[in-house]
C-alpha cells in the first residue's frame, strides 16, 4: 500500500492521503478525488494509475506541467521517495509504514525508458563486453634480491624498488586490469543514459553535436533518443595507440552503431553514426535503412545476438591497428557516405521507436498487459509457453525472483497471427529476452521464450 505526503507551502501542515483503488484525479475541479486549490494548477492537471502492484503518474496536458523529481514528465513510474510538483504544492510518493516496498514496476509503456533502478541481483555486466578477459599478469618482484652491505644501501634499494613497482603499475594498470581500459567509457554509458546532453557537453566540444541530430532524431526530441540509445546499447573498444582509443556504442535493436575516438578516456575527439550494415559490409552501400536481424531468414531473438556478433567482430577487425575513424575506415571520410549511414540509422531507430509506440500505444494494450501478466509468474513463466527450449527454460527458472521485473521491452514485431516482443535487461545489458505469442481470438497465448547473452553469441562466431 501506498500514501502521498502532501506539503503545501500555504497550508503549512503536511498531510498524508492513501492511495485505494485504481485511479487518482488531482486538479483543481472538485470533482478529482485530490482537489488542490491553487492558481498554479489545472482544473485537469494530472493522475495516477495503479497497474500491477504500482503505480504510475500521467500529466493531462496543463500549462504548468506535471514535474518528478525536478524534471517535467508526460508519463513516469513512481518509486518510493519520488517527489512530485504540481504547482507549489509537493507530493512525497512514500510506501504506508505497515506494509513492505513491492518489486519494482514493470516497464514504462512509452519510448524512451524511465529512469529506474539501477540495483539487480544478477551479476554486473562485463567491463568490456564480448572481448576475451585480459591475460593475468606475471608476478611482479616483491622484495629485492641483492644483498645490500648496509643499512642505508638497503633502504635506497627498497626505495626504487618500490618506485618501479608503482611506474610499472601505472604504465601496467589498464593492460592487466580487468575492466580498468573501459572504465572511462562505461561512466560516460551511464551518464549519457541519465543526462546525454550534459554527458556529451562534458566530453565533446560544443556544436559538435548539431548536424547529427539533425538528421538522426526527426521523430523524438535529441536528449530522448540518446538516453534510450544509451541505455540499451554495449560497449567495446578497439586497439588502444598512446593516449587515443576507438570505442563503439552499439544498439543492437536498431543496428545503429555510434563510432567514437577518444583521447585519454575524457576527450571525445571523433564520432559518427552509422548502421550496423555499414561496419559488417566494410563501407559498401546500400545500406538500405532497415534492421539487419529481421533481413536474416532465421528467427528473430538468436538472429539478434547473431548480427550483434558479426558487427562487433567487424569494428574489431576495423580497429585492431588504427584509432582515427577516417583513417581506419576510409570510405567514411566522403561526405555523401557519411550522410548515407546518417540517415540509414535514423530510419532503423524510427522503426524501433515505432514498434515501441505501438506496444504503449494505450493502456491496455494486449501484447504490453500479456507480457507483463507472463513476467510476473516468474519462475514459472517457461512453463507456460511449451515452445521453450530446454537452455532457456533452465536459465529463466534460476533467475532470483526479482531479477524478472528488470526485464524491458526493446521491440515488437507483429505479423498479426503471432507477436514478438524482445526485452533487453536494465540490470544486466548482456541479457535479453525473446517472447512469442500466439493469437486465438482476441487472446495472446505464450508459445516460446528464449533468454540469450551477447557474450555466448560472440562467443559461438569466434
Amino acid at each position: 500500500m501506498y500514501r502521498l505526503l502532501i506539503l503545501d507551502p500555504p497550508a503549512g501542515t503536511p498531510a498524508f492521503l492513501a492511495l485505494k483503488g485504481e485511479v487518482l484525479r488531482v486538479g483543481r475541479e472538485p470533482e478529482s478525488d485530490l482537489v488542490l486549490d491553487r492558481p498554479a494548477v489545472s482544473r485537469k492537471h494530472a493522475v495516477l494509475h495503479a497497474e500491477a502492484g504500482a503505480w504510475w503518474v500521467e500529466d493531462l496536458g496543463g500549462g504548468n506541467g506535471t514535474y518528478l523529481n525536478g524534471l517535467r514528465i508526460d508519463k513516469a513510474w513512481l518509486k518510493p521517495g519520488d517527489r512530485l510538483h504540481i504547482g507549489e504544492i509537493e507530493l512525497v510518493f512514500e510506501v504506508l509504514p505497515a506494509s513492505a516496498p513491492p518489486l519494482s514496476p514493470p516497464p514504462l509503456p512509452a519510448p524512451p525508458p524511465p529512469p529506474l533502478p539501477t540495483t539487480s541481483p544478477l551479476p554486473p555486466p562485463l567491463p568490456r563486453l564480448m572481448l576475451t578477459p585480459p591475460p593475468v599478469p606475471p608476478p611482479l618482484p616483491t622484495r629485492l634480491r641483492a644483498k645490500s652491505k648496509s643499512r642505508t644501501g638497503l633502504w635506497v634499494a627498497l626505495s626504487v624498488c618500490l618506485l618501479l613497482l608503482l611506474a610499472g603499475g601505472w604504465l601496467l594498470r589498464d593492460r592487466f586490469m580487468p575492466g580498468s581500459g573501459m572504465a572511462g567509457f562505461l561512466s560516460f554509458r551511464e551518464d549519457a543514459g541519465k543526462a546525454p546532453r550534459e554527458a556529451f557537453a562534458k566530453a565533446l566540444a560544443p556544436g559538435r553535436l548539431t548536424e547529427l541530430n539533425q538528421v538522426l532524431w526527426p521523430t523524438v526530441e535529441p536528449e530522448a533518443g540518446w538516453t534510450f540509445f544509451f541505455r540499451t546499447c554495449l560497449v567495446t573498444g578497439g586497439t588502444r595507440k598512446g593516449d587515443r582509443q576507438a570505442v563503439l556504442f552499439y544498439h543492437p535493436w536498431s543496428d545503429t552503431a555510434l563510432l567514437t575516438q577518444w583521447k585519454n578516456q575524457e576527450r571525445l575527439i571523433e564520432l559518427e553514426m552509422v548502421p550496423g550494415e555499414a561496419l559488417r559490409k566494410g563501407g559498401a552501400p546500400p545500406y538500405g535503412g532497415t534492421l539487419g536481424w529481421t533481413r536474416l531468414q532465421a528467427y528473430a531473438p538468436p538472429a539478434v545476438g547473431m548480427v550483434t556478433a558479426q558487427t562487433l567482430k567487424a569494428f574489431e577487425h576495423a580497429f585492431s591497428a588504427e584509432t582515427g575513424l577516417y583513417v581506419a575506415l576510409p570510405w567514411l571520410a566522403q561526405a555523401q557516405a557519411r550522410e548515407a549511414c546518417r540517415l540509414a540509422s535514423s530510419l532503423q531507430f524510427a522503426q524501433i521507436v515505432k514498434s515501441l509506440t505501438i506496444l504503449s500505444d494505450s493502456y491496455d494494450q494486449p501484447a504490453r498487459l500479456a507480457f507483463i501478466r507472463l513476467l510476473a509468474l516468474g519462475g514459472e513463466a517457461p512453463a507456460t509457453a511449451p515452445g521453450t527450449p530446454p537452455d532457456s527454460a533452465n536459465a529463466l527458472r534460476a533467475l532470483p525472483s526479482a531479477a524478472w521485473s528488470g526485464f524491458q521491452p526493446t521491440a515488437l514485431v507483429d505479423t498479426n497471427a503471432r507477436v514478438l516482443i524482445l526485452a533487453h535487461h536494465r540490470g544486466s545489458p548482456d541479457l535479453f529476452l525473446g517472447v512469442v505469442f500466439r493469437r486465438e481470438g482476441v487472446e495472446l497465448v505464450p508459445e516460446r521464450m528464449d533468454l540469450l547473452s551477447f557474450n555466448a553469441c560472440y562467443g559461438a562466431l569466434k
